[in-house]
């Protein structure tokens, strides 16, 4: 009887010595699990307030329930002070509250572009996308992810008027050709058209000296038709560029312009024709804006490649205060290079000097 409580006694301490391991290996286990969430749960919240997007996690409401650092960075809020208030009253924009919540509460409108309360007091543009989840008490709640597009909406606008303005030189230098045509060879073929006419005529009259008049004004008139269309060709895009390369070109301009130029620095080598094409147009409207406006005694003209791009300088020693938005020129010249990659600078203080610096990439 003994013997049997005393085996019974040693399958009890047995099992409850198993029962204790198995407890140290559960609590174990258990403590490495929680170890494991608290670490995935750290990760994620590096992660999302690490990234540039933008969280804000509300209730079925609309309320704010919490969001991530960057949010508040671009808010300039704090969880504690919004906690439990309406999103649109906090982070948008008071002239569209109104409309956002509208679109909060639409089951297809889960992505749009909202003005957004910044810091100090100006707006950002933010492209919002809605996604529904679930919260740690079981109810669904609202994830609001969102993108300052501020920069990307302020680039569409500038290449949306960039190209309004190109399509409007292209329409005005189309107009100045027709006109140009009109007034100018178009006038002398008519007088010439007359001219050969008088001539034949004379000459079918016996009138031999009268019809020598005549063809020497077929001749004067042909000339100038000639001289004509070479300006006309020369504004549309010079021979000399196309027959001997931008060095030459270039030179021709200073020889042109009324304020003396120097041109100190261009590449001999040939240049993409488009290239080419955009340093030249630049340079000459620059020495047409010297002359205009500068009041300068000499200019200077640089060419050169680098890293690249082609880099053309301008520089005058004028009374300065040139602004490179102030006149249709010089837009025209921001548009043309910023078509191929490059940009336009103009440094200009009061009392100058003035500094024109434009790139074009050489590889578009």
């Amino acid at each position: 009887m003994a013997g049997r409580r005393r085996l019974q006694q040693g399958a009890t301490k047995k099992r409850a010595s198993a029962l204790a391991a198995e407890n140290e290996r559960l609590q174990r286990e258990l403590e490495w699990r929680i170890g494991q969430l608290e670490r995935e749960r750290d990760f994620i919240a590096t992660v999302v307030d690490s990234t540039s997007t933008l969280f804000c996690v509300l209730d079925s409401e609309g309320a704010i329930v919490r969001f991530n650092k960057p949010l508040g960075r671009l808010s300039g809020c704090t969880g504690d002070e919004v906690r439990g208030r309406r999103f649109w009253d906090v982070f948008v924009a008071r002239k569209e509250a109104a409309d956002f919540r509208r679109r909060l509460t639409s089951p297809d409108d889960v992505e749009h572009e909202s003005a957004f309360s910044r810091a100090d007091g100006s707006s950002a543009i933010v492209a919002w996308s809605r996604s529904t989840i679930t919260g740690e008490d079981g109810r669904p709640q609202i994830l609001f992810s969102g993108v300052d597009v501020t920069e990307r909406r302020r680039e569409r606008e500038q290449l949306l008027a960039s190209r309004a303005r190109i399509v409007e030189a292209a329409d005005t230098a189309r107009r100045r050709i027709e006109r140009d045509l009109h007034d100018g060879a178009q006038q002398r073929l008519v007088a010439l058209s007359l001219a050969v006419r008088l001539a034949a005529e004379s000459l079918a009259a016996g009138r031999t000296k009268a019809a020598a008049q005549h063809l020497a004004r077929v001749e004067e008139e042909l000339a100038t038709a000639l001289e004509e269309l070479r300006e006309l060709a020369r504004g549309i895009h010079p021979a000399i560029l196309s027959e001997r390369g931008l060095s030459d070109a270039l030179e021709m301009l200073a020889v042109r312009s009324p304020v003396p130029v120097e041109v100190e620095q261009a590449p001999r080598e040939r240049l993409p024709e488009y290239v080419e094409a955009a340093i030249y147009y630049v340079v000459a409207e620059a020495l047409t804006n010297v002359a205009k406006y500068s009041r300068a005694r000499v200019a200077s003209v640089r060419v050169f490649r680098e890293d690249g791009y082609v880099v053309a300088e301008v520089e005058d020693d004028g009374v300065g205060g040139a602004d490179a938005n102030g006149g249709s020129g010089l837009r025209g010249l921001t548009d043309r290079v910023e078509a191929l990659e490059g940009t336009l600078s103009v440094v200009s203080p009061r009392g100058g000097p003035t500094l024109l610096r434009a790139t074009v990439r050489e590889s578009v």
